[in-house]
């Protein structure tokens, strides 16, 4: 099989944000709901190694094969998405880790070109949407913080049509409680609605 091919079959995602913003659990999220899909053999989620804290930068992976099992468990230096809970944190060498033809997802109240223009980025699908806001607005909050893990997937969902809203609403029911489940797949919706895209 030709590497080009081979990269195709396998998708990696790399998700940033801070401790205490959920990373792992939106990576697990996007995981199971790829594998609901029926359009992959082997699915991982997992979390970067090393101190996690409340507020320190995190990462979180998730590894999506649709041909073979995945045996790897090694840090992607260079996904195929990126997603970024919190601008503060992102960086020329961040953004210089997506891969070509790469897809970038960002909680910002900023418009798409504005990442274009400061990251030089062509040949990137650029989702933007403004999840701290929406959160705000609609309570979803722990100790006065936005939680933006799940309102998040509604942007990769908009560009990844493997994942599909129906698929992460399951997971969503299965790992929440009924009313706390509701709440946030009406958050994730709302975030795919929301979603502005270059």
């Amino acid at each position: 099989m030709a590497e080009n091919d081979k990269e195709k079959d396998i998708i990696n995602i790399v998700i940033h944000g801070r401790g205490g913003q959920g990373v792992v659990t939106a990576s697990e999220i996007i995981a199971e709901a790829a594998f609901l899909s029926g359009n992959f053999v082997d699915v991982h989620a997992y979390p970067s190694f090393g101190a996690e804290r409340r507020g320190a930068p995190v990462q979180a992976y998730a590894k999506l094969s649709r041909k073979e099992k995945i045996w790897d468990r090694a840090q992607i230096e260079n996904p195929n998405i990126l997603i970024i809970l919190d601008e503060t944190i992102l960086n020329q060498n961040i953004v210089s880790s997506l891969k070509d033809n790469g897809i970038f997802i960002i909680n910002s109240a900023k418009e798409p070109k504005y990442f274009a223009d400061k990251f030089t980025l062509s040949n990137i699908k650029i989702i933007v949407a403004d999840i701290n806001k929406l959160a705000l607005e609609k309570g979803l909050t722990i100790d006065g913080a936005p939680i933006i893990n799940t309102p998040i997937l509604g942007l990769l969902s908009k560009s990844l049509t493997d994942l599909s809203l129906d698929n992460l609403n399951k997971v969503v029911q299965k790992r929440m409680s009924k009313e706390l489940g509701k709440f946030n797949i009406e958050l994730i919706e709302e975030g795919y609605k929301l979603a502005k895209i270059l």
